[in-house]
């Protein structure tokens, strides 16, 4: 078995149609030394789990699927409950998701952010 990281081009910026294993991705820039993703913009991508995304500020979704909620947007969150930071969880900052496909991918972030995610965000419904 190989240690080699995925071919993601990780130094981009901008990824277009592109199917993403986002647990890659940051993995990829990992190794790089940086643990956040950050600046970056996904047009029309496939993003693929399993993994939970923390959103620290200025991330945006545009008409993304944010894949099977089972028929509550809800479920795709989880509320952290420590008062400082959440541990496990991929960091996004300053990302735009725009036309993007959510799979096997669950949310978190601050009270603002749950709030406009359960107001602003679509899923297919369906089963998770």
């Amino acid at each position: 078995m190989t240690n080699a990281l995925p071919a993601i081009p990780a130094d981009s910026p901008t990824y277009f149609e592109q199917v993403i294993s986002i647990h890659d991705l940051f993995m990829v820039l990992a190794a790089k030394g940086t643990t956040i993703i950050e600046g970056r913009t996904f047009n029309r991508c496939v993003l693929q789990g399993p993994a939970v995304l923390l959103a620290a500020g200025g991330v945006l979704f545009d008409d993304c699927d944010m894949g099977p909620s089972g028929g509550d947007v809800r479920n795709l969150l989880l509320k952290p409950v420590g008062p400082q930071k959440v541990v496990g969880a991929i960091p996004l900052k300053d990302c735009r998701f725009i036309g993007c496909r959510f799979y096997a991918i669950g949310f978190t972030g601050n009270d603002e952010f749950l709030t406009s995610f359960q107001r602003d965000v679509r899923s297919r419904g369906g089963a998770a």
